[in-house]
């Protein structure tokens, strides 16, 4: 499970963990801000729990550094069927909050299992596609992978969770393309998808459909659907070049800005520190993304290499799409950014698969049999 010796500790990944950090410190200052109430002068307690939620990150992240990511390959089959139990169970059991059931109750703490599993679902992945040569996939091949995919998009969906449901798709689409698809495949498919989209728009709730109407006319309903995204772009806006400065954005602190802890963090972050911090925040995981795309360039063996494509790119769109809705350019579908905003299940999720990719990086010259 461990199989530690001299030569892995050598290799630890010490950049890669840096950044992490880095970028984890970034969140909390920016997560102080967000906590501040202006009319009463205190704080609320967010930031006192994403450090506890980083605390227990850095935890798992060193734990996963050290066991042996093969041993993980090896059993991602029987995570990833533990996974769709647990998925099924929050539908039945989960807890319900603001119109969806996407959480279980342990310990006093309300934890989102749809987070945690992208983690497995990048191990099952990596494993599918690393042991199954496929080489310009058919529509056969592209059908018997789907079957995967298909039971954790569902329950994902029913929560109901579009956003991170996406996600999932998105990261079984990087692997299928890692290992080759026709042309003539891809472009039947987008065709397809092209002809389904009004069936799939019937299948939308009422407010993700106000969400994507919301994306196109943000004006249509300043009041309603629209508030967060107009809102948003003022507190972007009025940060300008260099900020309003640490704790003096009036568009967070007088609550014209919702969600600045969680979804709108970055639009917190354009306001006080302005373009510059946002920028730097962005270069920053971006370092991260190509740290992880160089682990998997070097990394030899095929498994390990799918992981941290996986990773970097579960990273990339996170970070893009939450970045994105804060401008007006994508959908807001409620994605986090990875290690900057509130919330303890993304945190723990997010510090794991890195602490998997340092695995891979300690390990990266083994002989493999």
């Amino acid at each position: 499970m461990f199989q530690l010796n001299r030569k892995h500790f050598k290799y630890f990944d010490y950049i890669l963990t840096l950044l992490v950090v880095l970028i984890s410190v970034f969140g909390v200052i920016a997560i102080y801000s967000a906590s501040y109430d202006l009319n009463t002068n205190s704080f609320k307690g967010f930031y006192i729990k994403q450090i506890i939620w980083i605390t227990i990150g850095i935890i798992s992240y060193f734990l996963f550094t050290f066991i042996n990511y093969r041993f993980l390959l090896k059993y991602s089959h029987i995570f990833y069927y533990i996974s769709l139990i647990i998925l099924g169970f929050v539908l039945i059991k989960g807890h319900i909050g603001m119109g969806a059931q996407r959480w279980i109750n342990i310990g006093g703490f309300r934890l989102q299992p749809s987070e945690f599993i992208k983690v497995v679902w990048i191990l099952f992945l990596a494993k599918k596609f690393s042991t199954h040569e496929i080489y310009y996939s058919t529509f056969l091949d592209i059908f018997k992978k789907a079957l995967f995919l298909a039971p954790i998009f569902i329950l994902i969906f029913l929560q109901p969770d579009l956003g991170t449901a996406l996600v999932y798709v998105f990261l079984w689409g990087i692997a299928l393309l890692f290992c080759g698809v026709r042309k003539y495949t891809v472009f039947v498919t987008i065709i397809l998808m092209l002809i389904s989209l009004p069936i799939g728009w019937s299948q939308l709730k009422d407010y993700q459909k106000k969400r994507i109407i919301t994306f196109l006319y943000p004006e249509k309903d300043p009041f309603g659907a629209g508030y967060h995204v107009i809102q948003s772009k003022i507190a972007i806006g009025s940060g300008g070049l260099k900020g309003k400065g640490f704790l003096k954005g009036t568009q967070s602190h007088l609550r014209f800005l919702p969600e600045r802890h969680t979804d709108f963090i970055f639009s917190l972050i354009n306001e006080e520190f302005g373009f510059f911090g946002g920028i730097a925040i962005l270069s920053i995981i971006f370092l991260l993304i190509f740290k992880i795309l160089y682990v998997g360039l070097v990394v030899k063996e095929p498994g390990g290499k799918i992981i941290c494509l996986l990773g970097a790119s579960l990273i990339f769109f996170q970070t893009f799409v939450n970045s994105a809705m804060t401008v007006g350019l994508m959908p807001v579908v409620g994605i986090p950014m990875p290690f900057v905003s509130y919330g303890g299940s993304s945190i723990i999720t997010f510090f794991t698969l890195t602490g998997i990719i340092n695995s891979i990086s300690m390990r990266r010259y083994d002989i493999v049999s």
